[in-house]
């Protein structure tokens, strides 16, 4: 069964509710300040705001030194640009009065966690970027790190206990261990932050194929589309109950969703071009935020933003690194055979998902997780089982051939719940037919074939894009959450 667009495996956690992840805040800010800082007066601008960021130096817990005056646009020896790649980490700490409210330190201790990660990569000519999550609850062999003077690690345990144990440069050190690839910047921040941009930007709309009413975050909204900020968008990316199944990489795809409305209003000219607006949201972006010494300097950073201007939110991509059920209900397992070509394709800074041909658009539902309900509207008889034999013979699961004698369609179309765009997109090229959404129609597509359908093209599914585990989604992409 093709999974509707804001799906995700049925999966529990034993990790409570209440601890939020941070991604949206942190992705976020790492999206501000390296793609959305544009224009003259950048490095003034920046210089304003520098004072909110705090440096921290990892290099003995990663045992890479990260020179602070060192370019991240270009090697400085060749003079050629290259890729930039950033972990973006979201903070639980409760300290602060921004923090407050969300749980005590007496309740979660005086820890700091990191809840969910992104993995954010943008390629040397600055045509694409990739966003990489990695499920906080994913089981691993925690690396060895330094902590008050003592070795800790070396054991098994949920990824996000590296923060923990070892702070920023051991989540870094788990990452590559993970992925295999060499990991220098990194973004940290707080729960104050998430709320302040939200607010900066007037506010980002989310959709809701069901009313909410969660009493652990507070979300109280009816089905529909409606703009949250602050508090209510803190609410809606915490909330687990009540939406979807529950589960950790269930709330990720919200979280995806939400981020990818999140950077189409940032990238637009409502706040690109005011510039109270970009000084407004800049500066809520770097409130409470820690990064490594050569992101803390801002002649750094208005160099990497100019060399990003030109993205837009379809070069951005948002995945999940690809996992396993672990048998317990609690934790995943990486899945390192279908995460291969994931790392490889950042480790060689080369196209994902991989590029469709150039005949076909990118396809990520296979012809045989489709439910497909026929309707002749050609006025010819025997059309319609005609057009079940080529679509079963192509391998979609035609479940109901009718009839329409209405008049109302003059060509081939596809109607479809929004839920299921994604399983859509096949049957419309395979079929050579316009779309049309039709909410409430759930998980069967209706082929209306009009006069001009003559058969049923084959289709290209790439493994890695089809895979839902690893849930790709550009930031162009709208979806409603469940």
């Amino acid at each position: 069964m093709a999974s509707p667009r804001c799906g995700g495996t049925a999966l529990g956690s034993g990790v409570s509710a209440r601890r939020l992840p941070r991604v949206i805040a942190g992705v976020l800010a790492g999206l501000v300040l390296v793609v959305t800082v544009v224009g003259a007066g950048v490095t003034t601008l920046m210089g304003q705001l520098s004072d909110n960021i705090t440096p921290l130096d990892v290099s003995e817990q990663t045992g890479t030194v990260v020179d602070e005056t060192e370019s991240l646009v270009v090697d400085e020896e060749t003079g050629v640009q290259e890729p930039f790649t950033v972990l973006v980490l979201g903070s639980d700490s409760r300290v602060g009065k921004d923090n407050r409210g969300y749980g005590s330190a007496k309740t979660y201790g005086d820890v700091e966690r990191s809840d969910t990660t992104i993995l954010l990569h943008v390629n040397a000519d600055r045509t694409r970027a990739i966003g990489v999550s990695i499920p906080r609850d994913t089981w691993i062999t925690l690396p060895r790190c330094t902590k008050d003077g003592k070795t800790v690690g070396g054991y098994q345990g949920r990824f996000n206990e590296a923060m923990v144990i070892g702070g920023p440069g051991c989540v870094i050190k788990a990452v590559e261990e993970l992925s295999g690839l060499t990991v220098e910047n990194f973004i940290v921040v707080d729960f104050g932050a998430f709320k302040r941009i939200t607010e900066a930007i007037g506010g980002v709309e989310i959709c809701l194929t069901e009313a909410v009413n969660d009493r652990q975050s507070k979300l109280n909204l009816p089905a529909g589309k409606h703009v949250v900020s602050g508090e209510e968008a803190l609410a809606f990316v915490r909330a687990r109950h009540g939406l979807g199944d529950g589960s950790d990489t269930s709330r990720i795809r919200r979280q995806q969703a939400f981020l990818s409305s999140m950077a189409r209003k940032i990238l637009s000219s409502e706040v690109l071009l005011n510039p109270a607006s970009l000084i407004s949201v800049l500066n809520a972006a770097t409130k409470s935020l820690t990064t490594d010494p050569q992101l803390a300097n801002v002649d750094n950073v208005a160099e990497l933003a100019v060399s990003m201007q030109s993205l837009r939110p379809g070069d951005i991509v948002f995945a999940t690194l690809p996992w396993r059920s672990s048998g317990d209900g609690a934790t995943v397992l990486a899945n390192k055979k279908k995460a291969k070509a994931l790392w490889d394709a950042i480790q060689n800074d080369t196209q994902w998902p991989p590029k469709a041909s150039a005949d076909q658009p990118l396809l990520k539902a296979a012809p045989e997780t489709l439910r497909v309900e026929i309707i002749n509207a050609t006025g010819t008889k025997g059309a319609g089982k005609a057009a079940k034999r080529l679509l079963t013979t192509a391998g979609y699961n035609v479940v109901n051939v009718k009839n329409d004698k209405s008049g109302e369609y003059s060509s081939t179309t596809v109607l479809y719940d929004p839920r299921w765009d994604v399983s859509a997109k096949t049957l419309i090229y395979a079929a050579n037919a316009k779309g049309v959404e039709t909410a409430g129609n759930g998980q069967t597509m209706r082929l209306v074939i009009g006069p001009d359908f003559t058969t049923v093209k084959d289709v290209q599914v790439s493994e890695a894009a089809s895979d839902y585990t690893t849930n790709v989604n550009s930031a162009d992409e709208s979806f409603c959450a469940e």
